[in-house]
């Protein structure tokens, strides 16, 4: 808290100060920065140079959003170099929270200049070093603090930031110098018997593994300092050096102790196989033989135990078997039948939740003559009568029957059904899913219900025969919506439905699901792509942009929140969680979500606040947007969506989702860099508008740079903007010579279809670079081929949407509206581009009245240019009165589509929960699209010469 600061204070050369600015501490602590300003003014009034009072006054100036007020305050108290611990750390929140950490390395090196032997002045900057990643700097300060108080943490502090700096460098470098002048230091404390604490040693091994030193490490792990190791520890790091040096008999042997102490640790058998098949391929010995024995030793030992069985041994046997498969060994003779292991682990664990992902990675290896028989066994362990109704009366034994569906499943047997037999299997376990509520009695709100798969299996068999018939989508939601109201906090149930209203294209039902979610956190990059950017292709901009906004802000503020955490990891010794922390921030940094997002809330931004173009200059200027520094290294961007999320139990064939995963990935990016372009280009053109110098100083517009002695002007945005068209023509190119997945290959598992196939096919962006590349070659007097080119390019985008709203193409809501929601898009951005032609021929024509007065302008066109300016606005106008009608039609289609259910036959009582969903879907989707449409429309009726 801030208030923690006042104790700091001398209470005797500073106790009248303390008691003057306690109140303010106390107001800003409450969150009451309003007064905590007041109070910061009162006492200035008496004592005007009291540093500490200026700095809290500009703290609370930040926190009420006066920013450039505050800095003005703050560089003034920089430049008297302030010592007092008080004002310094009151700087710090302050530069914390603008974002400015480099400047609290500032304010603390000159503290350090005044006072060298300040343990806390060094303690502080060497934390600021940390927050902004200078690990040279950090190593200085470390070992400046180690010579004022030689202690330990200060001197690893120092070998850590030596460490960090072979993580960024040269691998030649750190292998000839850094590494080993780390490994120097923490010898010389091993050899003066210096080593304190578990994480020294923990730092050595991580110096030694840098190097490759894998005897060194193990020679560590045997010798006396593996005392000040937990034992976990030891055993995990003695098997991965061993792996590393290549010594399989040593792993065998000590994989094999490990398992026997601990045989239901799944990563030790993994070491174990490894090493068991790398020795079968360097020695005669018959290491299958004695690995076979000592696997069935194991379990053994579990068949002997009446309860508590481990899992461990159970799966371990399917494991070796399905290894000795996958290297050409004949399985089945070497180590017995596969099934029956399958079977007897059915047996087993069978009523437990876990039993399918357990058999999941290896049931795919079942010969095809055993998966009937293995089933057939499945289904007897079950103990129900598969002619009748009967439905579980126990939990465990739904968990068995779950798990002879779900394997059923995943074995391929439900894509030999046909669809009515899938609507009837879908029904039936409707059926078992009604009839074992009862079971559920006594759980809490927030625990999964056992009967949930139920729902969730026939919501996959009813999607599996949707086909595009709107019906089955209804059923699907009425059956995932009344199981959600029996099991509130199941988010499997949640993201199906979510994803299900998206296929329909409900966007905003589909947002209301989303947010019961509760996505926070990193989980706003990973399961972001689920809706963020689909909503705006569903034609929901305002929906989304809150959405937008709160995913940035996470992003604008995980760089701050992780270097509290890489502080703390200091303090606390836990230098192994550095470089995870640390390549955490630099994944997130460079996250494609993150890049599409940012450009996303900026068009919105210029689309949503654009309703006169003073407000469109305004929000283009308060951008501060650079084209060369405002955009990512597409290269480097990274895939962070979570796109396993969705729980399926489909074969492995049919949801292998690698290929598209890859292919959806680099299409988002091709998607993101292209909007990037388009949004600069907006901004340059907007720039080019006379009403633009009263937004931004001259110094934003044009710099001068002497180089040589010799002034160089930078491009002006006139420049700037034809750059980027031409950009942008690149990008189309490229793009148009390139085949895109069709809509057909997207499952409902699968990430959302990029918007870049739409928008390529349609032609979006022809209207807009045609009125930006008039306005980039000053021509402002637009001529008739210019207009008629706009025209025929307006027209295909308008068309394309009037052709998608009587189709019925798969993802046929969804689609139907992206391509309605790109006419919209750019009718809107085109309003924006004439309304900025208006302000600049305006002016134009003013000047050229002025000149006539005085006799100085001799001949003009400017009469011509106003028809063929109101030509291009009755053009526009009457697009948009093509797109209101449009929008009548739409709302015909959306209307007849929306729950076409006659019956019940899928939930007993459901009048309360299809009432609840038509309340969701009473809203038409393309509400949004009109008031953004009519929008515009007033903002081009001011466009009048």
């Amino acid at each position: 808290m801030v208030s923690k600061m006042a104790t700091k204070m001398k209470p005797v050369d500073n106790s009248v100060n303390e008691r003057r600015l306690r109140p303010i501490y106390d107001w800003l602590d409450n969150g009451n920065n309003k007064k905590a300003l007041q109070e910061a003014e009162k006492v200035l009034k008496k004592q005007p140079n009291l540093q500490c009072a200026r700095v809290l006054k500009a703290l609370a100036m930040v926190r009420l959003g006066k920013s450039e007020e505050a800095q003005t305050i703050l560089q003034e108290v920089q430049l008297e170099e302030p010592c007092e611990d008080a004002t310094l750390q009151a700087m710090a929140i302050c530069y914390r929270e603008t974002h400015r950490p480099e400047l609290t390395c500032q304010i603390y090196e000159a503290a350090v200049r005044k006072d060298p032997l300040n343990e806390e002045f060094l303690s502080h900057l060497f934390m600021g070093y940390v927050r902004i990643g200078d690990y040279r700097k950090q190593q200085l300060t470390a070992m400046a603090l180690f010579k004022v108080k030689p202690k330990n943490p200060y001197y690893f502090w120092a070998v850590m930031s030596i460490l960090m700096q072979a993580y960024v460098n040269d691998d030649t470098v750190c292998l000839t110098i850094t590494l080993p002048l780390a490994e120097r230091m923490i010898k010389k404390f091993v050899e003066e018997k210096k080593i304190e604490a578990e994480a020294e040693v923990q730092l050595y091994l991580m110096v030694l593994e840098k190097q490759k030193k894998y005897q060194e490490a193990l020679q560590v792990l045997q010798g006396s300092l593996s005392e000040k190791l937990a034992n976990g520890m030891i055993e995990n790091k003695k098997g991965e050096y061993l792996r590393q040096m290549k010594r399989w008999d040593q792993m065998l042997d000590y994989t094999e102790e490990l398992l026997r102490s601990n045989p239901d640790q799944w990563s030790y058998y993994s070491l174990y196989m490894e090493a068991l098949f790398e020795l079968t391929s360097t020695t005669n010995a018959d290491v299958i033989g004695r690995a076979k024995i000592f696997l069935l030793s194991l379990m053994e030992q579990e068949r002997l135990k009446s309860e508590n069985k481990l899992r461990g041994p159970y799966l371990a046997m399917l494991f070796f078997w399905q290894q000795l498969q996958q290297r050409n060994f004949d399985a089945s003779t070497v180590f017995g039948n596969f099934r029956e292991f399958a079977q007897e682990y059915v047996e087993v664990m069978g009523d437990k939740p876990c039993a399918f992902q357990d058999l999941r990675p290896f049931v795919s290896s079942l010969p095809a003559e055993q998966v009937n028989e293995f089933l057939g066994c499945v289904t007897q362990s079950v103990g129900l009568d598969q002619s009748s109704p009967q439905s579980p009366t126990t939990v465990k034994q739904i968990c068995r029957h779950l798990l002879h569906i779900q394997l059923n499943r995943f074995l391929g047997q439900h894509d030999l059904l046909s669809k009515e037999e899938k609507i009837e299997l879908s029904q039936k376990l409707w059926g078992h899913y009604l009839q074992t509520k009862s079971l559920n009695a006594g759980l809490l709100a927030t625990d999964f219900r056992p009967n949930d798969g139920y729902a969730l299996l026939a919501a996959h068999l009813l999607l599996d025969t949707w086909n595009n018939d709107p019906v089955v989508l209804d059923k699907c939601l009425l059956l995932l919506e009344t199981a959600l109201a029996n099991s509130p906090a199941n988010y499997h149930l949640k993201l199906l439905v979510t994803r299900v209203y998206t296929l329909a294209g409900h966007g905003r039902a589909a947002f209301q699901r989303y947010e019961s979610l509760d996505v926070k956190y990193i989980q706003l990059d990973s399961l972001g792509h689920l809706l963020c950017r689909p909503l705006i292709s569903m034609g929901l901009p305002y929906t989304a942009s809150p959405l937008l906004s709160n995913t940035l802000r996470f992003y604008t503020t995980h760089a701050r929140e992780t270097s509290e955490c890489l502080i703390s990891a200091y303090k606390f010794g836990s230098f192994g969680k550095i470089p995870e922390f640390t390549q955490f921030c630099q994944r997130l940094d460079s996250s494609a979500h993150f890049a599409s997002s940012t450009t996303e809330r900026m068009l919105l931004d210029l689309l949503l606040d654009g309703s006169s173009h003073t407000k469109l200059v305004q929000s283009a200027a308060g951008m501060f947007a650079d084209p060369d520094k405002d955009q990512p290294d597409w290269k480097t961007c990274v895939d962070n969506r979570d796109c396993g999320v969705f729980v399926s139990w489909d074969p492995p064939a049919k949801n292998s989702r690698e290929d598209m995963v890859k292919t959806t990935f680099k299409d988002e990016v091709k998607f993101a860099q292209l909007r990037n372009r388009l949004v600069h280009s907006l901004i340059a053109t907007v720039s080019l508008s006379p009403s633009w110098q009263s937004q931004v100083p001259e110094t934003k517009n044009r710099t001068d740079n002497s180089v040589n002695g010799q002034t160089v002007e930078e491009p002006t945005n006139q420049i700037v903007l034809q750059r980027l068209l031409s950009e942008i023509r690149h990008l189309l190119t490229e793009l148009k010579s390139e085949t895109f997945m069709s809509h057909n290959q997207f499952s409902v598992q699968s990430p959302p279809p990029p918007r870049l196939y739409t928008y390529v096919e349609n032609g979006v962006l022809e209207p807009l670079l045609i009125l930006m590349d008039v306005v980039a070659k000053g021509q402002y007097v637009i001529g008739s081929d210019d207009i008629l080119e706009f025209e025929r390019a307006l027209s295909q985008v308008i068309e394309s949407a009037q052709l998608s709203v009587p189709s019925e193409g798969f993802w046929r809501n969804y689609i139907r509206l992206e391509r309605v929601y790109n006419a919209v898009e750019t009718l809107c951005l085109c309003v924006l581009i004439v309304s900025t032609m208006h302000a600049i021929i305006k002016t134009s024509n003013a000047l050229i009245k002025k000149k006539k007065k005085k006799g100085v302008a001799k001949n003009d066109d400017s009469n011509s240019g106003v028809e063929q300016f109101a030509t291009l606005v009755r053009c526009m106008t009457s697009s948009i009165g093509k797109m209101e009608v449009l929008f009548e039609e739409l709302n015909v289609q959306v209307f007849f589509s929306q729950m076409k259910l006659t019956d019940s036959e899928i939930a007993q009582g459901a009048e309360a929960i299809t009432a609840e969903i038509q309340k969701k879907l009473s809203q038409s989707p393309v509400s949004e699209m009109k008031s953004l449409l009519a929008d515009k429309l007033k903002l081009l009726e001011t466009c009048k010469l």
